[in-house]
């Protein structure tokens, strides 16, 4: 009869290799996602026109260089600005105050509410990597 006892050393180093080999495929499956996750943002970014304007980590264009902008903003109040800048023109004293800035009003890009949320992600991976 086979000795199950967890003790054994065998046992130990098998479990040990199968964990290891577990974590790094779980390590491997989110850092592929993280990545597909960050090249939507970025192919959004450029194919909506928002490079047009901004940038990210490189200054200002026509609009305020957007490095750090979940850092400077709250998701509620970016996810608004990036629906309706137009409403916010008129109604938020932060959206009127960049206005005053940058002279040009933000085009309405027309975004959906997932592309909000990638455009999002993205800034705020953008913003986790700066250094």
């Amino acid at each position: 009869m086979l000795n199950k006892d967890i003790s054994s050393p065998l046992i130990r180093v098998s479990l040990t290799i199968f964990f290891i080999v577990l974590g790094l495929n779980l390590f491997a499956f989110n850092s592929r996602g993280e990545d597909a996750n960050v090249e939507k943002g970025q192919k959004l970014f450029q194919s909506k026109g928002c490079v047009a304007c901004h940038s990210i980590g490189k200054g200002k264009i026509t609009g305020p260089d957007l490095l750090g902008v979940t850092q400077r903003r709250d998701k509620e109040w970016i996810t608004k600005w990036l629906k309706s800048p137009e409403t916010m023109l008129m109604t938020d004293p932060v959206a009127k105050q960049l206005l005053k800035e940058y002279m040009v009003p933000m085009p309405n890009q027309g975004l959906s509410d997932e592309e909000i949320v990638i455009l999002i992600n993205y800034f705020g991976y953008m913003d986790s990597q700066k250094k």
